[in-house]
């Protein structure tokens, strides 16, 4: 398969990487309620900025726009689910749980860089037929979901999904390695 994308960190303009220096993604209760809401003023200077320039990519946005995206939501995207439960328009950007998705327009998928280049090495390589490659990475993907810890195979389900579509691979093909993720034993 020529041309398969390469999942890679947003480019980030000088005054956006000052931004993104005064965020702290991980929030929580244990962090102070000034830092959780200076990190989420400065994550929605940033998400402004890199929207109104087009500087996240598209396969990142559509997973918090796309409904197809969001498996498991009923049929609202991401984005949907923030104003069903009444937060709207900029204040989206000023959330605490948009940092996740802020953090996936930027960096792209959690997954080790070495793990992302073989996983895209098996999708460039594709030399058998479509049945052949889906089992391949969805067996790539088990493996690779073995060495993370408890805490970190909570959430390689969506992060492989994420890096299939990253890769380009349609959405049935990104389903299929999300369900294999979590049969890791």
């Amino acid at each position: 398969m020529v041309g398969v994308p390469k999942p890679e960190p947003a480019t980030l303009r000088p005054e956006e990487q000052s931004l993104l220096e005064q965020i702290t993604f991980e929030v929580s209760v244990l962090h102070e309620r000034e830092t959780t809401r200076a990190s989420c003023i400065a994550a929605a200077v940033l998400a402004r900025s890199l929207l109104e320039r087009e500087g996240i990519p598209k396969v990142r946005l559509r997973y918090f726009t796309d409904p197809e995206l969001n498996i498991g939501g009923r049929k609202k995207s991401r984005k949907d689910v923030f104003e069903a439960n009444g937060t709207t328009g900029d204040a989206i950007l000023q959330h605490p749980h948009f940092l996740r998705y802020l953090k996936y327009f930027i960096f792209g998928p959690d997954v080790p860089a070495d793990t992302v280049a073989r996983f895209r090495q098996i999708v460039v390589d594709d030399r058998g037929t479509s049945g052949m490659v889906l089992d391949q990475l969805c067996q790539f993907s088990r493996a690779e979901t073995r060495r993370l810890s408890p805490e970190e195979r909570r959430d390689a389900v969506e992060e492989f999904f994420k890096l299939a579509l990253e890769c380009g691979l349609d959405i049935g093909v990104a389903r299929s390695i999300r369900d294999a993720v979590p049969t890791a034993k």
